[in-house]
């Protein structure tokens, strides 16, 4: 125990400047952790605080409750998309015209049956016939496609026409 003293007595200033290196040392780190501790504790804060100065708590309760409504809202849009696709296969999607001379001394192809149907091929085709003194339009109903009054030709390629753009669209 003796020489324990003695090499501490010889080597007092070597040990006390090596500890003062190691207490500068220490405080610099402690310094270092320190600014580095109040950099992550501003930016926590921040987190925490949000923009408006609302904790990260409140914040998420208004997240979630957003979140709710904008779910009720695609609810009623999805509703609502549904009665407008009912909606638009009940209307007029295409048209189908055709024009053709209904008198042979007649030119110029001024008569025509135009079809107006929905999706389904319902509606109705109009006939005109134009002549030198009078032009007469006739209406005919058109159930699925056909109707239960005669068509002429130019009347079931009006609704032909109809028909086939339904089916593109």
């Amino acid at each position: 125990m003796n020489n324990i003293w003695q090499v501490i007595e010889i080597n007092s200033s070597a040990i006390i400047l090596g500890l003062s290196v190691l207490v500068i040392l220490l405080l610099l780190s402690q310094l270092i952790l320190y600014r580095r501790f109040k950099a992550v504790s501003r930016r926590y804060k921040l987190l925490t605080r949000g923009p408006s100065g609302a904790d990260l708590e409140q914040i998420l309760h208004q997240y979630a409750s957003d979140v709710k409504n904008l779910e009720q809202l695609a609810r009623e849009l999805a509703q609502e998309q549904n009665l407008i696709k009912v909606q638009v296969a009940e209307s007029i999607n295409n048209i189908g015209l055709v024009r053709f001379n209904a008198f042979e001394n007649m030119g110029s192809d001024l008569s025509f049956s135009l079809s107006l149907l929905d999706r389904k091929g319902d509606g109705v085709v109009l006939t005109g016939l134009y002549g030198r003194d009078e032009t007469r339009i006739y209406a005919k109903p058109v159930r699925k496609g056909t109707s239960d009054y005669s068509l002429t030709e130019e009347e079931q390629q009006a609704i032909k026409k109809t028909m086939e753009a339904n089916l593109h669209n």
